[in-house]
């Protein structure tokens, strides 16, 4: 049994302490509460359908052409120094060797995303907490039949793909207020039907398996001797294996790493729907727009800014969204909630799981960006696997962008 220390409460954190805790090993999760973290706030999507990561100059083209308010990506050119070295790597990233690369091993992860959803939300005894009914994408305007015949024919991984039936696309159409001209279902996805209970639910059952929880932020790691010591605000915990999953806050901690992490960030608002609301979860495509149910609320999510995960949020994104939801039509019996959150995102769009060789017992899991969700319960998975002494595949290794020069190493480690 090992002493094992995860630092990061968040989606990811909460799975992988659960999933070694349950492997026999005596697991300390420590992170600050956070109520509201990137994976409560996203659109609750199991997007197994999601296997392309980001990293093409097709994505660098629509950046361009589809910025905010034409579209939904927003770039933070104030703050140079963060974006501009990200920026140099990602478009190292689209160059065709590395794509080819980078699109195998994120289609290989996909295909056991949602198995390993399955195999989690049973083990806690909470299956209801899965909804594996799909999402419906729409299109508008006169190129909308195109685009959908050119998606239904795309590689979607384990996702089934199929046209609507007339009757289902019908009831779509008669209760949102803009013209639709073509849908598709995709089977073989999911969602969570509650992303405040999944959070509390895990953590629930970690601690009822013998986990340990407090509530202490992580300072600094260093080895000493055979184990790993995590300065906390709470004191200094001493491991065999340290997890560090807390998302764009992880890069401080292992200076001596390079962490090339840039804050993807997303919004959202929240509204009851006053049991108005009998479709399924849908994305508007042209309008980069998810709507998901969540019991008697409806969420619409939307925009991929990149800034600093400290800078101040923008208020604009918001009342875009209030207006794409009175634009649609879609049923409102409260005022909105709105929220915002930081998705972490490395240059190459693969997240970073497993060990890293700068320090022995260090296992690492950030980098998901907006697939944080979807991968969460694999990584958990393969958290326990790197523990063991199988390490993930190499295209995920925490390793792969180098380390500091020579100098800021020796500086850290002495």
């Amino acid at each position: 049994m090992s002493r094992i220390v995860i630092i990061g409460g968040g989606i990811i954190g909460r799975a992988a302490a659960y999933r070694l805790q349950k492997s026999g090993h005596a697991v300390t999760l420590a992170a600050i509460p956070d109520l509201q973290p990137a994976s409560w706030g996203n659109a609750g999507h199991i997007a197994t359908e999601q296997i392309t990561p980001l990293a093409h100059f097709s994505t660098m083209r629509r950046a361009l052409t589809e910025r905010f308010p034409a579209g939904p990506v927003a770039i933070d050119w104030q703050r140079p120094a963060t974006l501009l070295p990200w920026s140099l790597r990602f478009m190292r990233a689209c160059l065709p060797d590395q794509t080819a690369r980078g699109d195998a091993a994120l289609g290989r992860l996909m295909r056991h995303a949602l198995p390993a959803w399955e195999r989690l939300v049973t083990d806690l005894g909470a299956p209801d907490l899965l909804d594996r009914h799909g999402v419906v994408k729409l299109w508008e305007g006169p190129r909308a039949r195109d685009v959908q015949l050119a998606a239904q024919s795309a590689d979607h991984g384990t996702a089934r793909v199929m046209p609507l039936f007339e009757a289902e696309f019908s009831a779509i159409r008669d209760r949102i207020a803009v013209p639709l001209d073509a849908g598709l279902r995709y089977q073989g996805t999911a969602h969570v039907t509650d992303p405040r209970r999944v959070l509390d639910t895990l953590l629930e059952a970690f601690l009822h398996a013998g986990g340990r929880s407090i509530e202490a932020e992580a300072l600094s790691l260093q080895r000493r001797d055979s184990v790993i010591c995590v300065e906390t605000t709470r004191g200094a915990q001493e491991a065999d294996h340290v997890v560090l999953a807390c998302g764009v806050r992880s890069a401080k901690l292992v200076p001596f790493l390079r962490v090339p992490l840039i804050a993807e960030r997303g919004y959202h608002i929240q509204w009851a729907h006053g049991g108005n609301w009998a479709l399924p979860n849908l994305i508007f495509e042209n309008r980069a727009l998810v709507v998901t149910r969540f019991g008697t609320q409806l969420r619409a999510t939307s925009f991929v800014e990149f800034t600093s995960p400290d800078s101040l949020p923008d208020p604009r994104k918001w009342l875009w969204l209030e207006d794409q939801v009175r634009r649609l039509g879609l049923p409102v019996a409260s005022p909105f909630t709105r929220w915002h959150g930081a998705r972490p995102t490395l240059p190459d769009y693969l997240p970073a799981i497993g060990p890293s060789r700068t320090m022995p017992g260090l296992h690492v899991a950030y980098g998901h960006n907006h697939l944080g969700l979807t991968l969460a319960a694999i990584t958990a998975e393969m958290l326990a696997d790197s523990v063991a002494g199988r390490a993930p595949m190499r295209a995920f290794s925490p390793d792969r962008f180098g380390r500091p020069l020579f100098r800021k190493m020796r500086k850290q480690c002495s």
